[in-house]
């Protein structure tokens, strides 16, 4: 289809408009029409992401990004190349994917940028950055030493070392790169937060909570309540505010009850709206996020540990803290114990491609023996079915998942909400890791301190599920 250019410039200007009025849905979908008119334009589709970048919609963002990245690809009935755009363009582009999600393709740019310039110490990082983001970061680390070797006092490339041997397990070298960073751009956000999460990774800490406070915390109520920073709270009212994933909420809310323990009248809980009935029925004055009542002060949910002064005390005592209100028993018509499985998290988790299993090796996973399967995926496609998972109907509010998981003996879930959620009812579950997870899990234990009833099972080496697989096959007998 022909596009007149009168066309192009009238979405650009309805876009732009759009976009200077904050309705960034409304830019998106301007900006889009550009794109599909100039599918190969790169500036088209970073005006896109730009839009669904603003509009909070990841998944959108990477869509956006990916369109121009395979155009290119086809055009060229081959690996990408510069055909038709500057190397900046190119760098544009792989940042922009790397920031959204999409690591190996934006280490194909990134090499393309390299090949033509060779000693850019920021093109080597940002190679480096998405070697490492894809898994690899055994061959991030070269990459990373080339650039020092030209900028040895760069911060961006000494947060990368550091984020690289995190990456490794090596927290001892991470710590040493991070100082490095802090002496060269003191008291910078992103080098601070992953100082927390190396020293999160070996535990819970007074120094790391106080660190994460560099995490980018939420947007203030609009009610006025003042910000609460540990001080009394004998006759005093508090909201306890969402953020991040529902995972995060469901991990952190344990600590909410120690409000109330310290003296606070009122202690109200906000939560995604699909999590309300779930804390409700658990016990919390829980209101959806964008309802919150006038209180004396307010208190990210993350912020809680630091602000309380727990230090290494993750409240295990509490678990289970979430619960249906309802009696359940698991059943099983063939005498078979019933276990729950999750193989995918939200797809707009940065790091997914890490994080979610390989369905091309489900069919092993249904393969162990003496178990009935039931598919605990939100949105699972026609490909994962399979003769012996049942599919019950999913819901997406929280309740009712929480309902059918009172029904099944244990979970298997990567790292998702989901597997929060069984942590905290106190449901057995095993938890499937990458080689290098998330903060909280730690680094080598099979057991985690904030849920007794989880047990975790890690690839061996990056990307190794069938090892996963066989793990967890020996331990589901136990």
């Amino acid at each position: 289809m022909t596009y007149r250019p009168s066309d192009i410039e009238a979405w650009l200007v309805a876009g732009q408009t759009a976009l200077d009025a904050g309705r960034y849905v409304d830019a998106a979908a301007a900006f889009t029409r550009v794109q599909d008119a100039v599918p190969g334009e790169i500036t088209a589709a970073l005006m896109v992401a730009n839009a669904w970048r603003l509009a909070g919609n990841t998944v959108a963002v990477r869509h956006a990004l990916l369109s121009v990245f395979h155009h290119r690809n086809d055009a060229t009935s081959g690996p990408p190349s510069i055909q038709g755009a500057d190397v900046t363009a190119i760098y544009e582009l792989g940042a922009a994917l790397l920031d959204a999600g999409a690591p190996a393709e934006a280490r194909q740019l990134f090499e393309l940028v390299v090949r033509t310039r060779p000693k850019d110490p920021a093109a080597l990082g940002a190679l480096a950055a998405a070697t490492r983001a894809g898994g690899d970061p055994q061959r991030a680390w070269p990459l990373v030493q080339r650039a020092m070797a030209i900028a040895p006092k760069q911060p961006a490339l000494l947060l990368t070392a550091a984020q690289i041997r995190h990456a490794l397990g090596d927290l001892t070298r991470a710590r040493y790169w991070l100082d490095r960073a802090e002496s060269v751009r003191p008291a910078h956000g992103p080098t601070r937060l992953q100082r927390a999460l190396t020293s999160l990774m070996h535990g819970p800490s007074a120094a790391g909570w106080a660190d994460f406070e560099h995490r980018g915390l939420p947007t203030p109520p609009t009610t006025g309540a003042a910000a609460w920073h540990g001080e009394p709270l004998e006759g005093r009212s508090i909201l306890v505010t969402a953020e991040q994933g529902q995972g995060d909420n469901f991990q952190f809310v344990r600590y909410a009850a120690e409000l109330s323990r310290r003296g606070a009248t009122r202690v109200v809980v906000e939560c995604h709206a699909s999590a309300w009935s779930l804390f409700v029925a658990s016990g919390f004055d829980a209101v959806p996020k964008g309802e919150a009542p006038t209180t004396d002060l307010y208190v990210p949910m993350l912020s809680l540990p630091h602000w309380l002064g727990t230090g290494a005390d993750v409240a295990r005592e509490r678990v289970p803290y979430l619960h249906t209100g309802a009696d359940a028993t698991p059943r099983s018509a063939s005498g078979r114990r019933r276990i729950g499985v999750v193989w995918q998290g939200n797809p707009a988790f940065l790091a997914t491609t890490l994080r979610d299993f390989d369905v091309s090796l489900l069919p092993k996973l249904f393969d162990v023996a003496d178990v009935e399967w039931v598919s605990l995926q939100y949105g699972a496609t026609e490909a994962t079915k399979h003769d012996r998972l049942s599919t019950p109907e999913l819901s997406v509010n929280w309740l009712d998942t929480a309902l059918l998981m009172a029904q099944i003996n244990a979970l298997v879930s990567v790292d998702t909400g989901i597997a929060h959620l069984a942590g905290a009812m106190g449901i057995p579950t095993f938890v499937l890791l990458p080689f290098t997870p998330d903060w909280r899990w730690g680094l080598s234990a099979t057991t985690t301190p904030w849920y007794p009833s989880v047990q975790l099972i890690r690839q061996r080496t990056p990307g190794d599920w069938q090892g996963v697989i066989d793990d967890l096959a020996r331990a589901l007998p136990r």
